[in-house]
């Protein structure tokens, strides 16, 4: 919808990696806006990753563990299930992304 004086998220996702000398995962972080009352820290979709070296498969299922944490609203910026399969792929991009800045791929 148009707004004139604010932008309001229909999904946000942000991601922190740390990744030992080898490559593998040592700790993450995973969090959600815009898909529940509150921003949400999704310890399931760090967990996925951690012990990893943050290849489709554990992006995959960090992916899952965080369309799984959603609990969000229906309105006119995006239905329920919209918001759910766009929180895992915007939570994956950003894993992909924090990946490459830590040094990995």
């Amino acid at each position: 919808i148009p707004r004139t004086e604010m932008d309001i998220a229909v999904v946000g996702a942000g991601v922190n990696l740390t990744l030992d000398d080898g490559g593998t995962c040592t700790d993450a972080r995973v969090a959600l806006g815009a898909v529940a009352a509150r921003a949400l820290l999704v310890s399931a979709a760090a967990e996925a990753v951690i012990g990893t070296t943050v290849d489709d498969t554990a992006l995959d299922n960090l992916a899952a563990a965080a369309s799984a944490a959603c609990k969000p609203i229906d309105d006119k910026r995006g239905t329920k299930e919209f918001r759910i399969k766009v929180a895992g792929v915007m939570a994956r991009r950003a894993a992909q992304t924090a990946l490459a800045r830590a040094g990995g791929n």
